[in-house]
Protein backbone atom coordinates (compact mmCIF):
# COMPACT_ATOMS: atom_id res chain seq x y z
CA UNK A 1 0.00 0.00 0.00
CA UNK A 2 1.28 3.46 -0.79
CA UNK A 3 2.16 5.94 1.91
CA UNK A 4 -0.38 8.46 0.63
CA UNK A 5 -3.17 5.89 0.93
CA UNK A 6 -2.23 5.05 4.50
CA UNK A 7 -2.05 8.72 5.47
CA UNK A 8 -5.44 9.37 3.84
CA UNK A 9 -7.11 6.53 5.68
CA UNK A 10 -5.64 7.66 9.01
CA UNK A 11 -6.82 11.23 8.34
CA UNK A 12 -10.36 10.08 7.56
CA UNK A 13 -10.47 7.93 10.69
CA UNK A 14 -9.26 10.87 12.77
CA UNK A 15 -11.98 13.09 11.29
CA UNK A 16 -14.61 10.47 12.06
CA UNK A 17 -13.39 10.24 15.66
CA UNK A 18 -13.70 14.01 16.02
CA UNK A 19 -17.16 13.98 14.43
CA UNK A 20 -18.43 11.26 16.78
CA UNK A 21 -17.50 13.31 19.84
CA UNK A 22 -20.65 15.38 19.35
CA UNK A 23 -23.62 14.98 21.68
CA UNK A 24 -26.01 13.01 19.40
CA UNK A 25 -23.53 10.14 19.01
CA UNK A 26 -23.07 9.87 22.76
CA UNK A 27 -26.74 8.94 23.16
CA UNK A 28 -26.59 6.03 20.69
CA UNK A 29 -24.96 3.57 23.03
CA UNK A 30 -22.26 1.08 22.13
CA UNK A 31 -24.27 -0.95 19.60
CA UNK A 32 -25.46 2.10 17.68
CA UNK A 33 -21.97 3.57 17.59
CA UNK A 34 -20.50 0.27 16.40
CA UNK A 35 -23.12 0.05 13.66
CA UNK A 36 -22.22 3.48 12.32
CA UNK A 37 -18.51 2.74 12.67
CA UNK A 38 -18.86 -0.47 10.64
CA UNK A 39 -20.81 1.37 7.95
CA UNK A 40 -18.06 4.00 7.66
CA UNK A 41 -15.35 1.34 7.66
CA UNK A 42 -17.12 -0.43 4.79
CA UNK A 43 -17.42 2.83 2.83
CA UNK A 44 -13.79 3.84 3.35
CA UNK A 45 -12.34 0.39 2.66
CA UNK A 46 -14.58 -0.01 -0.39
CA UNK A 47 -13.43 3.29 -1.85
CA UNK A 48 -9.77 2.49 -1.19
CA UNK A 49 -10.14 -0.92 -2.86
CA UNK A 50 -11.92 0.59 -5.88
CA UNK A 51 -9.20 3.22 -6.26
CA UNK A 52 -6.43 0.64 -5.91
CA UNK A 53 -8.01 -1.82 -8.37
CA UNK A 54 -8.85 0.82 -10.96
CA UNK A 55 -5.29 2.14 -10.88
CA UNK A 56 -6.47 5.71 -10.44
CA UNK A 57 -3.60 8.05 -9.63
CA UNK A 58 -2.99 11.75 -9.64
CA UNK A 59 -0.07 12.64 -11.87
CA UNK A 60 2.04 15.68 -11.13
Amino acid sequence: MQTATIVSVIAVIACLILATRSAPFRNLGMSGTMKYALIWVAIIVGLVVIIQVSGFSIEQ
